[in-house]
């Protein structure tokens, strides 16, 4: 039984190659003194976290008298596959022209500098990886949390409307159809930093899991994974914070009764000094959590600037005259969050003007909000590490 298993196996990956992949075509003569370059040897790493999207990195040994210039490789299954090229200094391939989860052979040829090619070497033969995932985590502006009226109930998780949905939506667009990535939402409204280690309970009352295990479950070694976190806000007091300087501000009159009710709020209120060097050592061993148990990409948002949002028609709770107080502290949360991240994190600043729903939903972002965060994420996933 074991001898026919092996025989299978090997049989599989004999027919993954075109039959006349199997003879090394005829190569002409070269002139005297010239000499075809020539791999000894050749790699196909998995795709890492440094990778973009359906590349991975060769590792190839090869010689020439006159220099190597390229790489060519092709994927190739019931037929040769189309000869693409690659850097001689940092080579990698595309797995944009395959299928994933389809066996294929990849075979690998050296270009001199005279433009001479040496023999296709086999590098591998085997499966491709499965679609992109994309992980989106956090608290309730990664969730696509929602509330409309103040006696109704919350949504505390709305994978469609967070800007997950966008973000896996602009990668879609910039992949062949068949590469389109996988989206798990896993944010929950009211999550701290400490409770994505941990678990706890959302706004609306459930039972929520770790969401550093939830992502070790979810990542897959061989394929491109990214993660997507906002988070830090819980675990200051910043909820109770917004609610006392909204009914502040509504009771005065007067600009400077405003600017007086942002400076008690942000400045007495808020205990981001208490909680700088919690939430600076959680958001290290969450991110170093992911760097050590998963291969993943990680992008960790800013938050939005809130001024200037309309809780209601013709009410804006935080005006202008807040807005320095509310760079400041904003600035503040930035700084004790980043303070923790790994140089495996990429920051994305929000800075651009978010919408925000209206009524109980205030001031977390609407529809057209989380697309606006979306694009700004989708566009620092595209940049090359």
């Amino acid at each position: 039984m074991k001898l026919l298993l092996g025989l299978a196996a090997v049989l599989a990956v004999f027919f993954a190659v075109p039959a006349s992949a199997h003879v090394r075509p005829a190569i002409g003569l070269l002139p005297d003194g010239d000499e075809r370059p020539e791999i000894h040897s050749a790699e196909l790493r998995s795709p890492q976290r440094h990778n973009q999207l359906l590349e991975a990195d060769l590792v190839v040994d090869a010689t020439d008298n006159d220099g190597i210039a390229r790489f060519e490789y092709r994927w190739n299954s019931a037929t040769y596959g189309t000869v693409r090229s690659t850097a001689a200094d940092l080579p990698r391939v595309s797995y944009a022209s395959t299928l994933p989860n389809t066996r294929y052979a990849l075979e690998l040829r050296a270009i001199d500098i005279l433009n001479n090619p040496s023999q296709w070497y086999p590098v591998w033969s085997g499966v491709t990886p499965g679609v992109p995932q994309v992980i989106v985590a956090g608290d309730s502006i990664a969730s696509g949390y929602t509330r409309q009226w103040f006696t109704g109930d919350a949504t505390c998780r709305d994978g469609d409307l967070s800007y997950g949905r966008t973000i896996v939506s602009a990668l879609s667009a910039s992949l062949p159809a068949q590469w389109a990535p996988s989206y798990t939402n896993i944010a929950w409204a009211g999550a701290s930093v400490g409770d994505m280690l941990s678990g706890g309970n959302d706004s609306c009352g459930l039972a929520r899991p770790s969401q550093l295990e939830q992502i070790d479950a979810l990542a897959a070694e061989d394929s491109w994974n990214i993660v997507v976190v906002t988070a830090g806000i819980n675990s200051t007091n910043w909820a109770d914070v917004i609610v006392d300087l909204t009914r502040d501000t509504a009771l005065s009159l007067t600009a400077s009764g405003d600017r007086r009710a942002c400076d008690l709020a942000l400045r007495d209120k808020w205990n981001i000094e208490a909680r700088r060097a919690s939430i600076t050592r959680d958001t290290g061993s969450f991110s170093d959590g992911l760097s050590t148990r998963t291969n993943t990409r990680v992008f960790w948002t800013g938050y939005y600037d809130i001024t200037g949002t309309e809780l209601a028609p013709w009410w804006t709770p935080i005006g202008d005259e807040c807005r320095s107080e509310l760079d400041e502290a904003t600035t503040e949360l930035h700084s004790a969050i980043r303070a923790g991240l790994n140089s495996d994190v990429t920051w994305v600043d929000i800075n651009s003007n978010i919408a925000t729903q209206t009524w109980a939903g205030w001031p977390h972002p609407s529809a057209a909000g989380h697309e606006a965060i979306g694009s700004l994420v989708a566009a620092a996933i595209s940049r090359r590490p």
